[in-house]
């Protein structure tokens, strides 16, 4: 079972061609500057909030994978935005 993100690197390697679908799906969708690294890093976090259904086999990880979307990542991005203590309601975003 992956217990962190350092097992689940261990299969990056063998799981790279659905990794690279999913990121050329998100790029059919509008996400043309998210990067393998960035998608990747994304993949293994969502994987790691699931606490109680965390993937214990490779297909389950794929499965997991697959199962993204974009909806997900801008979640994500936006619930960074809020996190990150650089963003303030004065900023230049918010002029």
């Amino acid at each position: 079972m992956p217990e962190s993100f350092d097992d689940l690197e261990k299969w990056r390697k063998e799981i790279a061609p659905f990794l690279q679908s999913k990121l050329e799906e998100f790029h059919l969708l509008g996400l043309n500057h998210l990067v393998m690294d960035e998608f990747w890093q994304f993949a293994k976090e969502s994987i790691e909030k699931k606490k109680e259904d965390r993937p214990e086999r490779i297909h389950e990880v794929v499965a997991a994978i697959m199962s993204l979307t974009v909806n997900d990542y801008m979640n994500k991005i936006r619930m960074d935005m809020f996190k990150d203590s650089s963003v303030r309601m004065d900023g230049p975003l918010f002029q």
